[in-house]
């Protein structure tokens, strides 16, 4: 039997940076991942980091601008692939013009954002199809990441600098509480003992506490992304971001002229699907192209199956021959995402006889505001 302060299940972004700022409290901790290194959401991303993600004004505005000066100062220390590239909006429509524009004359400043009008963006960037662009907003402190890597480098990087054990390939399949502790089990019968614990086990509502998470409300989201061949001869210095992710993303919702982006007509596969463009280039010249977005409550959980459906590509990529211009879109490699949201609540958070606590639901803005709120959450818990 092993014992710690604190256990965490589950070593996404969520759980290691859980287990990361527990152990900077001074907590032993047991940090314990089902494989050898999260392969779900926290890797099957695009490695984006836009403050833009949320809104402009409320605790998630803090915690995407703590996680970008986060994920700075770590990388000063350690290189876990982190970059400032910056993240361009490109507008397809007057109205979606007029909301970048808008959001630059009131928020340029914090959030070190400038627009160029239709001119300015095709004489910057010679990517973009004239016939989509109306103009752009640059964000330029923006930050990517390489989603494949990041906690491959950082967990290493935790366990040698702060009392954290990390503990891969490890499936917990039971977790229980007394009076005095917290007792975890894995599928072998290993036993683990801890004051508390913290369950970050993302999508996988199926294993802990099944019939909790059942009447959590909680959603699952399936996502669908490409990537191409490497395309070296093709350069893509920001992660670029369609009119569809004006309408997406909450910051523009600060703006008055957000409302008439109601106005306008969406295709109704695009609509239907969930689909807003992104694009990002990695660092052996592919480029990651996405993606779609469909819910289901728990009982419709069937009807998103791991497979891949191609009409939903066909739409994205149709829609991304638009917007910019490659000299190859042949796809080498195809995946689906897959996480849970809380249709009311930015993160799903519950307490089980004060020892045990969920943290899970965080949408699709893990990687760009998870670790700011798990310092917030690591305060309130520990």
């Amino acid at each position: 039997m092993r014992h710690a302060d604190l256990i965490v299940v589950g070593a996404g972004v969520l759980g290691t940076f859980h287990a990361y700022f527990a152990a900077q409290k001074g907590h032993q901790t047991l940090l314990i991942e089902r494989n050898s290194f999260p392969s779900s959401a926290s890797m099957r991303n695009f490695g984006m980091v836009p403050r833009s993600i949320v809104e402009t004004d409320n605790e998630w505005t803090a915690y995407a601008q703590d996680t970008q000066q986060l994920y700075r100062a770590i990388q000063q220390q350690h290189d876990i692939s982190v970059k400032v590239t910056g993240s361009l909006y490109l507008a397809s429509t007057d109205y979606e013009r007029t909301v970048l524009q808008e959001f630059a004359q009131h928020f340029s400043e914090n959030y070190h954002c400038t627009f160029l009008d239709r001119q300015q963006a095709l004489s910057h960037y010679t990517f973009i199809q004239e016939s989509y662009c109306t103009g752009a907003l640059l964000f330029h402190d923006d930050l990517t990441l390489d989603p494949r890597q990041i906690l491959k480098r950082f967990i290493p990087h935790v366990t040698q600098t702060l009392p954290v054990e990390y503990i891969p390939d490890t499936n917990i399949v039971a977790v229980e509480s007394s009076a005095q502790r917290c007792l975890v089990r894995d599928a072998l019968g290993n036993e683990y003992t801890a004051a508390r614990v913290i369950v970050c086990s993302g999508a996988d509502y199926r294993t802990l506490f099944p019939e909790h998470f059942r009447a959590s409300g909680l959603q699952i989201c399936k996502l669908q992304m490409m990537q191409t061949v490497p395309l070296p001869q093709s350069s893509l210095p920001h992660s670029i971001l369609s009119g569809l992710s004006i309408q997406r993303y909450p910051a523009f919702k600060s703006c008055s002229s957000y409302a008439l982006l109601g106005e306008q007509l969406v295709d109704e596969e695009i609509r239907a699907y969930g689909i807003h463009l992104l694009f990002k280039q990695s660092a052996d010249g592919s480029v990651i192209i996405g993606d779609s977005h469909e819910y289901r409550d728990w009982q419709e959980i069937h009807l998103l199956e791991e497979s891949t459906n191609l009409a939903i590509n066909t739409a994205i990529l149709a829609y991304a021959k638009k917007m910019i211009k490659l000299p190859s879109w042949h796809i080498q490699n195809m995946w689906n995402g897959y996480y849970l949201i809380h249709p009311q609540q930015g993160i799903y958070t519950a307490t089980i006889n004060d020892r045990i606590h969920f943290v899970t639901g965080i949408g699709g803005k893990g990687m760009s505001t998870g670790p700011g709120y798990s310092r917030h959450s690591v305060e309130r818990l520990l």
